[in-house]
């Protein structure tokens, strides 16, 4: 454990990670120091309380692994303990809708997917701590699009057009296999896959700015009991306003 946690008075800080050490947790730290987000980290459930007792977190991601030693019985000790609001994230592998099922009974808040990627990890900590952390996005869209908002992707990069190129050609990659996925899930009537699909995408619509715009319609397909029809529309409405955000995204990588 660091040693910054040695004393009870510790500030808090943004992030705490329960996770084996490996090549996805230095690709999870990478993603955490880019946004400039604070952290601490933890590799099983007794440090995670240790911890816990002396400092202060806005979230906490824990890898499935960890979940599981605990016999998914960990995120309901933390919300038991003191920290019954703090949203937790658990890192699970993909096409895994059983195992984020499990997470959500165990009083998981959110998931995200191995392999880690930095757009996955940005759209998580803008869902999460946006109101904590980083400046919130204006009311005026001063990015000139209609449909995208860029300032956060903007005051991440701190300049860097590469970054912001980078982040936005897979925003169009990612939104492309999602909506594609989508429309496939519900025309096979396949529902939890789809929720799943719904769920992925709350990581993903948060990079170009969309939260306000499409998050109600993903959180109605994957929580509400809705009829065949009624996730019609849902996907319909969720379809239309990301295939306007391709192309706004587009076009702003054409610039």
């Amino acid at each position: 454990m660091s040693s910054a946690t040695k004393k009870a008075s510790n500030p808090g800080a943004d992030v705490l990670v329960l996770q084996p050490q490996n090549a996805e947790q230095q690709q999870l730290l990478s993603c955490l120091k880019e946004n400039d987000v604070s952290f601490k980290v933890v590799q099983n459930e007794t440090e995670a309380f240790q911890i816990l007792e002396q400092t202060a977190f806005k979230l906490i991601i824990v890898d499935l692994a960890v979940l599981e030693n605990s016999e998914f019985s960990l995120v309901h000790k933390i919300r038991a303990q003191k920290s019954s609001d703090i949203p937790v994230v658990a890192i699970i592998p993909q096409n895994a809708e059983a195992l984020q099922s499990r997470c959500f009974e165990a009083g998981v808040t959110g998931c995200f997917t191995k392999p880690i990627s930095k757009i996955e990890v940005m759209g998580i900590l803008t869902q999460f701590l946006q109101n904590e952390t980083f400046t919130q996005q204006t009311v005026d869209n001063e990015s000139g699009y209609e449909t995208i908002d860029l300032t956060y992707l903007k005051e991440v990069s701190m300049g860097d057009v590469d970054y912001e190129r980078e982040m936005t050609a897979k925003f169009i990659e990612i939104i492309s296999t999602d909506l594609e996925a989508l429309d496939f899930y519900l025309v096979a009537n396949r529902y939890n896959e789809l929720k799943a699909v719904a769920h992925k995408m709350l990581s993903t619509i948060y990079v170009m700015g969309l939260g306000s715009k499409v998050s109600t319609h993903l959180h109605a397909i994957e929580f509400d009991h809705l009829s065949k029809a009624q996730l019609v529309q849902q996907v319909q409405l969720v379809a239309t306003i990301c295939k306007k955000a391709k192309e706004e995204a587009q076009a702003f990588l054409n610039n």
